[in-house]
C-alpha cells in the first residue's frame, strides 16, 4: 500500500512538469527540397544577402508548430584574413516567395575558419524554402 501511495504521489508531482512543456514550440527538422535550386520568385527581389567572403557551406531547416523558423548553418570565411559576418549576409526565401533576414547575430571568423551556428527567423506562417548566402 505504501509503495502504491508513493507511486501515485510521484506521478502527481510530475504532472506540472509535463503540463509546462509547450509541444508547439518543439523544433523539428523540415525537408529542404529547394536546396541548390534556382527559385525564380518575383516578390521581394530587393532583399539580397550582403556581398562578402561568407560561404554558406550547408544548412538544415527547423520549424515548430507555433511558427518558429530556425536554421542550423555551417559557414566558412572564404578570405585569408579575419572577417565579421552578421544577419545581413544570409537571406531566407519563404513559401510565399517573400525574403527575410534572420534576427541579429554577429560572428567573427579567422581566415578560412568554418563554424556551425543556429540562427532564428522569428515566427512565420510560411515555411523556409531556401537560404541564400552573399558569396
Amino acid at each position: 500500500m505504501t509503495k502504491l501511495l508513493c507511486c501515485a504521489l510521484l506521478t502527481l508531482a510530475s504532472l506540472p512538469v509535463f503540463a509546462m512543456t509547450d509541444v508547439d514550440s518543439v523544433l523539428h527538422f523540415t525537408p529542404t527540397p529547394f536546396k541548390g535550386v534556382d527559385l525564380n520568385c518575383e516578390q521581394d527581389k530587393h532583399i539580397t544577402p550582403k556581398r562578402g567572403d561568407l560561404i554558406l557551406e550547408n544548412y538544415a531547416l527547423m520549424a515548430a508548430n507555433n511558427g518558429d523558423r530556425v536554421a542550423l548553418i555551417t559557414i566558412r570565411n572564404g578570405a585569408n584574413g579575419q572577417r565579421i559576418f552578421n544577419q545581413e549576409h544570409i537571406v531566407a526565401i519563404l513559401g510565399d516567395c517573400s525574403r527575410i533576414l534572420p534576427q541579429a547575430f554577429e560572428l567573427r571568423l579567422s581566415g578560412r575558419e568554418q563554424r556551425s551556428l543556429q540562427i532564428y527567423f522569428g515566427q512565420q506562417q510560411q515555411p523556409i524554402l531556401q537560404l541564400l548566402g552573399g558569396n
